[in-house]
């Protein structure tokens, strides 16, 4: 795709696709057949595996398996990641059910200790 930056030493594996704005870092070694979405970006000095997907924007700061689904930064596997953000849209009102626990416990009077 246009708009790819491939620094210095870069090793490309045959059969990689990389979208737009992807940016790979200097002396990485990217396997065969990896994919990369748009506006991923991969630091320097990294192993990327033979087979790993990086979804869309994810920023890459550690080697990746072979054969990995990433997605975010930091980046999850990809399952892990969604039910990451279903559960963000619950917090507001996991916060509002802690803090009522938490002032229900510190209202009732406390049993003595031995």
């Amino acid at each position: 795709d246009n708009l790819v930056q491939v620094a210095h030493n870069v090793q490309l594996g045959p059969g990689c696709l990389l979208a737009g704005q992807v940016g790979i870092a200097g002396s990485t070694r990217v396997g065969a057949g990896v994919v990369m979405g748009g506006q991923v970006g991969v630091a320097d000095h990294l192993e990327i595996g033979d087979g790993a997907v990086l979804y869309a924007k994810t920023g890459v700061i550690g080697d990746v398996e072979a054969q990995a689904r990433l997605v975010g930064y930091p980046p999850l596997p990809h399952g892990e990641a969604l039910r990451v953000w279903a559960l963000m849209r619950r917090l507001p009102e996991l916060v509002r059910r802690l803090e009522a626990l938490e002032r229900r416990l510190s209202a009732s009077p406390r049993e003595a200790g031995p």
